[in-house]
């Protein structure tokens, strides 16, 4: 396991103002997590995550809405969803909002500017 890269972080922490029922919850389950897998798909991310078992579930139903925003090197920018499992976060997916490949693109060092879905219909 490994710790959360920035823009896995990032994606979590906007995501938890978007919850606000949630939010303390959601913070104890950000401050434990940890990734158990990375999979660069070749059209965006899927990062497995393991929580603290003992953290408190969350009320919210899985999937919630993350984050979309600008990437570095892709073009036209990506969305994340994070899904949950018995309330708990279990898998952060990112994916292009058009046909670019990701194969070889380095998340871990990524340049974005994220913001929360609520704000895109504002």
């Amino acid at each position: 396991m490994r710790p959360l890269w920035k823009i896995e972080k990032a994606v979590l922490d906007i995501t938890a103002g978007q919850y606000v029922r949630s939010l303390e919850a959601l913070r104890f389950q950000i401050a434990s997590a940890q990734v158990g897998s990375f999979n660069n798909s070749g059209a965006g991310f899927f990062s497995t995550l393991r929580v603290d078992p003992s953290s408190p579930p969350l009320i919210e139903s899985s999937p919630l809405s993350g984050a979309y925003g600008d990437v570095l090197g892709i073009e036209h920018g990506m969305g994340f969803i994070v899904f949950l499992e018995d309330g708990r976060l279990s898998v952060i997916e990112g994916y292009c909002n058009a046909n670019v490949a990701t194969t070889g693109f380095d998340f871990e060092r990524a340049v974005f500017d994220l913001m929360p879905w609520e704000s895109r219909f504002a």
